[in-house]
């Protein structure tokens, strides 16, 4: 009895002592980035995160501090779109963060927004702007867009990082905290062994990739995003996709409106300010897709509802949508990425940096598309 005892507390000090030693080479390896300030959640595949949504989910709490904030969120044009930094540069007055999530509904917008509450006290959430970034293919119902073999149908890739590790347990009513936000930074710390295996498992994959297929990645860098033209035979299959994806023959999801009016009015009536980006898309998309239109409807609604309050604001880039400037039917190539990050910069320090933002004279916001051109209520713009 006192061998199997013995044994027992020698296996269990090894593992101890591996533990410590994966949590220790973690740190050497990913050293634990600054507990606040500006953070880009794009560059998850450069940190012990490896995906955004993981990003996002545990390493939020860099958010949790008394300084001004801009939180871009929205699907991967946002992501690609806005590049953190440059925006960042060109603003003095607050913190940039970029947490769009690649795939994202407005569903999922809103739980990255939760999430972010979460870690933040109700004065801290005073100090947020969100800029939340918007296009047709956003607005799809979760059970339709989320409905793959491997998960609960309708959970986001949100709700899978949120179940991972324990810190969640699914319930009928959605997720529910087991771990205090609080212990949040404690939690990860724990776990930091654990994100080492799965990098180096996902270095591993990545490296079979680069012997079998001459890259690590299936993603395009920006230089072969810039010389990228799509031919006519991927512009028809690229409809065909979002016919299918969309769940819907020739509109938006209405449910998916509803979840982002509420949403902005919630962040409204906290007392954070909102900035709804209409992004473009390539012309040859806009004006060939039937989801198009109820988009712009929808949002136009949106605008006139929202227009006149003082904490919001919204941006259109219509001018910026010729084909050639675009990866694909979504994707700004980097040249573009650089004028939308310029022109949200230069929204944003008119908007966030004023001390009296309401005091500014309201503007018109025109949204166009290549049936009509609808000219929205007066508000900020």
């Amino acid at each position: 009895m006192k061998y199997i005892l013995r044994q027992t507390a020698l296996t269990l000090v090894s593992f101890a002592f591996l533990y410590v030693l994966l949590a220790a080479a973690s740190f050497v390896v990913f050293p634990d980035p600054s507990s606040a300030g500006p953070r880009d959640f794009q560059a998850a595949e450069q940190t012990l995160y490896m995906t955004v949504p993981k990003y996002v989910v545990l390493g939020r709490s860099v958010l949790d501090n008394p300084d001004r904030k801009v939180i871009l969120v929205g699907a991967s044009n946002t992501g690609v779109g806005f590049r953190q930094k440059l925006v960042q540069s060109n603003l003095g007055c607050a913190q940039v963060s970029n947490l769009a999530m690649g795939g994202a509904n407005i569903s999922e917008v809103r739980q990255v927004i939760n999430l972010v509450h979460e870690v933040q006290g109700d004065q801290k959430r005073g100090l947020n702007t969100f800029v939340i970034g918007l296009w047709f293919g956003m607005f799809i119902d979760s059970e339709v867009k989320y409905s793959e073999g491997d998960r609960h149908r309708g959970e986001t890739d949100i709700d899978i990082e949120r179940y991972r590790y324990g810190f969640y347990h699914r319930t009928p009513d959605g997720p529910v905290a087991v771990l205090p936000a609080k212990w949040l930074d404690a939690g990860v710390m724990a776990i930091r062994p654990f994100l080492l295996l799965e990098k180096a498992a996902r270095q591993a994959r990545a490296g079979v990739n680069l012997v079998l297929t001459g890259r690590r990645t299936a993603q395009r860098t920006d230089d072969e995003r810039e010389s990228v033209v799509m031919s006519d035979a991927e512009k028809k299959k690229a409809l065909q996709y979002w016919k299918e994806t969309m769940g819907r023959a020739n509109d938006i999801s209405p449910a998916q409106v509803e979840v982002l009016r509420q949403t902005i009015h919630a962040l409204l009536d906290s007392g954070e300010k909102v900035v709804l980006v209409n992004l473009p898309i390539p012309a040859w998309h806009r004006d060939a897709s039937p989801y198009q239109p109820s988009y712009l409807r929808a949002l136009t609604d949106l605008l006139q509802e929202f227009g006149e309050q003082p904490n919001f604001s919204s941006l259109t880039m219509d001018d910026l949508d010729n084909d050639l400037d675009y990866s694909d039917e979504v994707h700004a190539k980097r040249h573009l990425a650089d004028i939308w990050s310029t022109r949200l910069a230069s929204k944003l320090d008119s908007f966030v940096c004023l001390e009296t933002p309401e005091k500014s004279a309201p503007k018109i916001t025109t949204l166009r598309s290549s049936e009509q051109v609808t000219t929205v209520a007066p508000g900020n713009n």
